[in-house]
């Protein structure tokens, strides 16, 4: 029944063939040419899921669309989850295409809404109508599904609708599909069974023969609601015709009171063993014979036997397959039941249930009981071997879910544990939190290479993302040292961190300086593909090819850019985040040939994968890169907020020679005619090197040299000048730099001081003179 993913998530259930025939809510459920989104909401036990089944039954019987259905829980709260029970749901549709399998396939995180457009992209073709049902969708919190869904409405082709099943209405606004008429919803004052349905469920479906009048009271006092007129039936079923009177007088309040009363009277009615199966099932997600077996002192016969008399006696149990093997309680009566059983009991319910679920290699499950029972000597071993499995597979949610759940005297004893943690928090882009799990790891370790070994590249990897060039070096050496020659998966990673680390920190001081970056990055790469490690492979590619734009060879550069490209493609990752360097090379190119629209498409997809992963070195770059693009464009404002936004990003880098970058580019934006020269050194620092780099392999002559000045100005005097030179006002370059003008009048004064002059004019003289902007 399962495999990688619980495909009983993936069956709609069966209605059941005493179900009241409802047909005014059915006819309300027929879509329209316009509708996109059914959504039936209300509390729990008002029947939303039976009445969404009996429709869609019928559109099947009649052969008007196809059904793919899904039922939700918390897990599915994680997107990389989400998504892959999504692009399995649908896989039967005739026509359907694989972009969503094939992004899912990577060990990548992928922004939802990008697995979404290639959701869209595989639904598209599709040649039938079809509904796609997600039931329960209030069972998980993810705002990130919640929007990736708000665009599946915006893009969803005419054939597909959506149909959702909630306790409360979704996350995304729902308000303009209302106002289009692209909206069809039922609440709870809709699904209430009125007097007559009463009488229909509890004479034909529920078997009793009651007067009109306690139907009445019942409906009455129930307010229609299907699971308390259920629970009342139940509690009914056996009892004397001359005992009904009084028990339907005796039960009157909210809905939870009911359900807490109509339960014990539930209970009542069935024999011991029967009780005693109930409560102690009630903590299994899901329910099979084997299972019960396990944590039951019952054979697998009697369990099945049991299963099938509360299903048929309408017993809040839900067949979860064809086969009636795999079952659920409702989620309502799973909650009461589940309140009535002691905790010990159930933890060692859970328990059992965790061995038999690892033994049947359904690892999910048993972590997900190990856990609950607080049984960590069976969870740590599960996640030690397991949690990089859940990791490539991009479910870090609830890889973070499951980590979350330990007490931290047992995680931090677990050094792998720890690294998993600290991946978790780098692919979700939180830098900062990652250094005490490193640490713990460490510890734990007492110093074991392996473990050292893998701390040095996640640090080597979050000191590269913030150009920290001392420990990015410091650490991937320290890889290449404890990692043995033939294990490409980390080797790769310390090349790539080597290599990007030379790029950066270069200084112009001899011909070949590059030449050990190039040759690193080559290596890199081909160790990446080789052993499958896409995330280097695509960074290295990246980084190879501004090291040859850096080199000045551009047929190479475009040759490396558009091979990574190309290969991340085949692989189904054509929107993989890490392509960010990618596409910064790719928006030097476009600059280079003054295609300043192709740059700018290039940059916003390098910065929204950079935002993504919270790649700030890839965020500042391309920053400086668009505030080129905007100044080649006569866009003066949009550069300056361009540039604003870098340094902004420079703030959390660790860069020393950016301060100097920044400021080199503030006296640029302040020209509206700058040198060739001075653009190209621009483009080389966007490139991400430094500026001593950038100065040697551009025009010496044209650049602007170290100050000659015994007193050389400040940076805010080179900025001010800049702007004096440009021809602004001085209450212009307060309102530009925000500060106050008398704070322009007195950098004024100091800088007509340190030049020897009295006036403007004489000082943008004597700067053209020196050289100094």
């Amino acid at each position: 029944m399962f495999d990688a993913l619980l495909q009983t998530k993936l069956y709609m259930p069966a209605a059941h063939p005493g179900w009241v025939k409802r047909p005014s809510l059915l006819a309300k459920l027929e879509p329209n040419r316009l509708t996109k989104l059914i959504l039936i909401s209300a509390p729990a036990g008002y029947g939303k899921t039976t009445l969404a089944t009996a429709w869609l039954q019928q559109l099947q019987a009649a052969d008007t669309a196809q059904v793919c259905w899904l039922s939700l829980d918390e897990d599915d709260s994680d997107p990389q989850q989400f998504f892959r029970y999504l692009a399995e749901a649908v896989r039967p549709l005739p026509g359907i295409q694989s972009h969503l399998p094939q992004l899912l396939q990577s060990n990548q995180t992928i922004p939802p809404k990008t697995l979404m457009k290639a959701f869209v992209q595989d639904v598209f073709p599709v040649s039938v109508p079809f509904i796609f049902v997600l039931d329960d969708y209030h069972a998980f919190d993810s705002a990130d599904i919640d929007t990736a869904l708000g665009t599946l409405l915006d893009l969803m082709p005419p054939q597909m609708t959506l149909l959702l099943t909630s306790r409360s209405d979704p996350g995304f606004p729902i308000s303009r599909l209302r106002a289009r008429g692209e909206l069809v919803e039922l609440r709870a004052d809709d699904l209430r069974f009125t007097e007559a349905e009463a009488a229909c469920f509890l004479q034909q479906t529920m078997g009793l023969a009651l007067l009109p009048e306690h139907i009445a009271a019942l409906e009455s006092r129930t307010e229609g609601w299907i699971a308390g007129l259920q629970m009342a039936a139940l509690s009914m079923q056996h009892r004397a015709s001359d005992d009904l009177h009084d028990f339907v007088r005796s039960f009157t309040g909210s809905h939870r009171f009911i359900m807490d009363y109509l339960t014990d009277e539930v209970l009542s009615q069935m024999s011991p063993t029967v009780q005693a199966f109930l409560l102690q099932t009630a903590v299994l997600q899901h329910l099979c014979a084997d299972l019960c077996a396990a944590v039951l002192p019952v054979s697998a016969q009697q369990a099945q036997q049991t299963l099938e008399q509360l299903e048929t006696t309408n017993s809040f149990l839900i067949s979860l397959d064809d086969e009636r093997r795999w079952y659920r309680y409702h989620h309502l009566f799973a909650d009461l039941l589940r309140q009535k059983l002691p905790a010990a009991e159930a933890q060692v319910i859970r328990h059992k249930a965790a061995a038999w679920a690892a033994a049947n290699g359904l690892t999910a499950d048993a972590i997900e009981y190990a856990l609950a029972a607080e049984a960590w000597e069976t969870a740590v071993p599960l996640l030690v071997e397991h949690g990089l499995t859940f990791l490539f597979q991009g479910q870090l949610t609830t890889l973070r879910r499951w980590l979350d759940a330990f007490p931290a005297a047992v995680l931090h004893q677990q050094p792998r544990l720890c690294i998993n943690y600290a991946w978790v928090l780098v692919n979700q882009g939180q830098m900062d939190a990652v250094e005490p799990y490193l640490q713990a790891a460490e510890t734990a370790a007492q110093g074991a290479p392996a473990v050292r070994s893998v701390t040095s590249l996640i640090r080597a990897n979050i000191a590269r993302t913030r150009e920290d060039l001392p420990l990015m070096q410091a650490e991937a050496a320290l890889v290449l040292q404890l990692t043995p020659p033939d294990y490409a998966l980390s080797r790769c990673a310390a090349l790539l961190q080597l290599g990007a680390a030379q790029m950066m920190g270069a200084t112009g001081t001899t011909a070949d300086e590059l030449e050990t970056a190039v040759h690193m990055l080559q290596q890199a790469s081909l160790l990446a593909r080789q052993s499958r490690n896409l995330n280097v492979a695509f960074l290295a590619g990246g980084y190879l090819g501004l090291l040859y734009l850096l080199r000045g060879d551009e047929p190479t550069a475009t040759a490396v850019l558009q091979d990574t490209q190309a290969f991340a493609a085949n692989q189904g990752l054509a929107q993989s985040p890490l392509l960010l360097y990618v596409h910064l090379g790719l928006a030097q190119l476009a600059f280079a040939a003054d295609d300043l629209e192709a740059a700018r498409q290039e940059i916003a997809q390098a910065q929204a994968h950079g935002r993504f992963v919270n790649e700030l070195s890839g965020l500042c770059r391309s920053g400086m890169l668009l505030a080129l693009v905007e100044l080649m464009a006569g866009n003066y404002a949009e550069a300056r907020a361009a540039l604003e936004m870098v340094r902004e990003t420079a703030v959390s880098l660790k860069n020393p020679d950016l301060p100097q970058q920044i400021q080199f580019l503030q006296n640029l934006l302040a020209q509206t005619e700058p040198p060739r020269a001075q653009l190209q050194v621009a483009q080389w620092l966007a490139v991400g090197t430094s500026l001593a780099y950038a100065r040697a392999i551009a025009q010496p002559d044209a650049l602007p040299p170290a100050q000659s000045l015994i007193d050389p100005l400040s940076e805010r005097e080179l900025e001010i000048l800049a702007l004096i030179i440009a021809g602004l006002k001085n209450k212009e370059i307060a309102a530009q730099l925000f500060i106050s003008l008398n704070t322009v009048l007195y950098h004024t004064k100091n800088i007509y001081s340190k030049l020897g002059v009295s006036k403007r004019s004489l000082a943008i003289a004597k700067a053209r003179e020196l050289e100094l902007i």
